[in-house]
C-alpha cells in the first residue's frame, strides 16, 4: 500500500524532529561561545575558527530541519489545547528563525577575529551588535523561548503525548538559564522531540489518540 501525502508529511516531520535536535546538540557542544563581551567572543573565535565555523554551519542546518518538524507538531492538537499548542509552536518557530539570524552573523565575527583581536575589532563588533537588525534577532530568540512554556501547557491539556514530553521541554528551557553547557538543553530537547518523532515514524492510520 503506497503512502499517502499525509503519511509522507507525518514521517518527514518525525525525521526532522529527531535529526534537527541531534544536529543542534552537536552545534551547541562545538559552539562554546556565549555572552555579551565582544572581546571574549572574538578571542574565542580567533582561538579555533574552524570549530566555530563548523558550529555555525550545523546551527543553520539544525534550524532548517527543525522548522518542518515544528510544523508537524500541530497534529498533536486535534481539539483540547489547540490554542496554547499552536501559539507555542509559532513562538518556537520564531526562536528558530532568531537562531538562524544569529548563525548568519557568524561569518562577520570570524572575519573580525581573523586578523587578531584589537580594540578596533572589538569596537566594530560592539557597533554591529547594537544595530537594530541584530537587536531584533536577539529579541526573536528570547521571546521565542516562551514557546516552550506554551507548547508544554498545550500538550498537558491535549493529553496526546506522555507527560514526560512537556516535562522535558520545560527542563530544556530551564537549562538555558543555569550555568551548564547549552548542549545539555540540546539533549533534553532531543529526548522530548525524539519521542514525538519516533511516534510519527510509526504507522498511524487514525487521529492521534488521547493519553489517559
Amino acid at each position: 500500500m503506497s503512502a499517502t501525502p499525509e503519511d509522507f508529511r507525518r514521517r518527514l516531520s518525525g525525521v526532522c524532529l529527531i535529526a534537527g535536535p541531534v544536529v543542534m546538540t552537536v552545534a551547541m557542544a562545538l559552539k562554546t561561545i556565549s555572552g555579551d563581551d565582544s572581546r571574549a567572543v572574538l578571542t574565542a573565535v580567533a582561538a579555533d575558527p574552524d570549530r566555530f565555523g563548523l558550529a555555525i554551519l550545523l546551527q543553520m542546518v539544525a534550524v532548517l530541519l527543525m522548522l518542518p518538524g515544528l510544523a508537524g507538531l500541530t497534529r498533536l492538537f486535534p481539539g483540547r489545547g489547540a490554542v496554547l499548542g499552536h501559539l507555542g509552536i509559532g513562538l518556537l518557530a520564531l526562536n528558530a528563525l532568531g537562531n538562524l539570524g544569529d548563525a548568519a552573523s557568524g561569518p562577520a565575527l570570524a572575519a573580525l577575529a581573523s586578523g587578531g583581536v584589537t580594540g578596533q575589532e572589538v569596537a566594530i563588533a560592539d557597533v554591529v551588535a547594537g544595530q537594530p537588525v541584530f537587536v531584533a534577532v536577539q529579541l526573536m530568540v528570547l521571546v521565542g523561548l516562551l514557546g516552550f512554556v506554551l507548547l508544554a501547557a498545550g500538550l498537558l491539556r491535549a493529553r496526546t503525548v506522555h507527560p514526560v514530553v512537556p516535562a522535558l521541554l520545560l527542563a530544556s528551557l530551564v537549562s538555558f538559564f543555569v550555568p551548564v553547557t547549552e548542549a545539555v538543553g540540546g539533549v533534553l530537547l532531543l529526548l522530548a522531540y525524539g519521542m514525538v518523532g519516533v511516534r510519527f515514524l510509526r504507522p498511524e492510520p487514525g487521529p492521534v489518540p488521547a493519553v489517559a
